[in-house]
């Protein structure tokens, strides 16, 4: 014997609102991927053109802050390398007794001053100074040397080797640092210094740096061993033939 068999009627009414609500899903689904996506450029975009927490985009491939007299974009053949630490004591001698024959250098096209701001001191203040004063002066970098220019940098960096707190107390304050960068020319840096923008950038420049004592000057990559200032003159301008 056959079995019955009912034939399905499919409402036409039914399967249209059916299938309208499932265009409806689906726009709804594919907006929320495009605002996503949407958002998602908007967040990169900001990052790479003001700098995200890891990257100073005014610095050099290493980490450094150059400065120097040759033409844009081009590497001159003598590199002067400054490894140093706004909390060393060594450091800002070395800036008192070298600092004029940098000077003359970074005018010379034929020479590039690199300066690398390290922490390797923080232990020696009760708020991790080294650190603070290093991410400073990468919000001063950041936001007046897009063009190249670290005229102002180099001032804050003079105003920190002035104003260097002694090892084992506090160091500048927040408001100090910031003050400094005011008087320097920077005038919009306060929320990087607070924030500690750079701090990783900071941290990843102390390591790869590989430097165990500041102020540690290369020229061309290579160690000098500091004795006068006429001394280092002749050797980075040999260092141009």
């Amino acid at each position: 014997m056959a079995q019955n068999s009912k034939k399905v009627i499919v409402d036409p009414r039914k399967a249209e609102k059916r299938r309208s609500m499932l265009i409806r899903i689906g726009a709804a689904v594919a907006l929320i991927a495009i605002a996503v996506g949407i958002g998602l450029w908007a967040v990169l975009s900001n990052e790479s053109s003001t700098g995200s927490a890891s990257e100073v985009t005014v610095a050099t491939d290493d980490n450094a802050f150059r400065v120097t007299g040759a033409p844009a974009g081009s590497t001159p053949p003598a590199v002067v390398t400054v490894i140093e630490d706004f909390q060393c004591p060594a450091c800002a001698q070395f800036e008192q007794q070298f600092g004029p024959v940098l000077a003359e250098l970074r005018e010379n096209p034929n020479v590039a001053v690199d300066y690398t701001p390290i922490a390797i001191l923080d232990r020696m203040s009760s708020t991790d100074y080294s650190t603070r004063a290093a991410n400073a002066s990468a919000c001063v970098a950041e936001s007046t040397a897009q063009n190249g220019d670290f005229t102002t940098w180099l001032q804050f960096h003079d105003k920190l080797y002035a104003q260097q707190p002694s090892e084992g107390g506090a160091g500048l304050t927040d408001d100090q640092l910031n003050n400094l960068a005011t008087e320097a020319g920077a005038s919009n840096v306060r929320q990087c210094i607070d924030d500690r923008q750079f701090e990783d950038w900071v941290a990843d420049t102390t390591q790869s740096a590989g430097a165990t004592s500041t102020p540690t000057v290369r020229i061309n990559g290579e160690d000098v061993q500091l004795s006068t200032p006429e001394a280092l003159r002749d050797a980075v301008l040999a260092a141009t033939n």
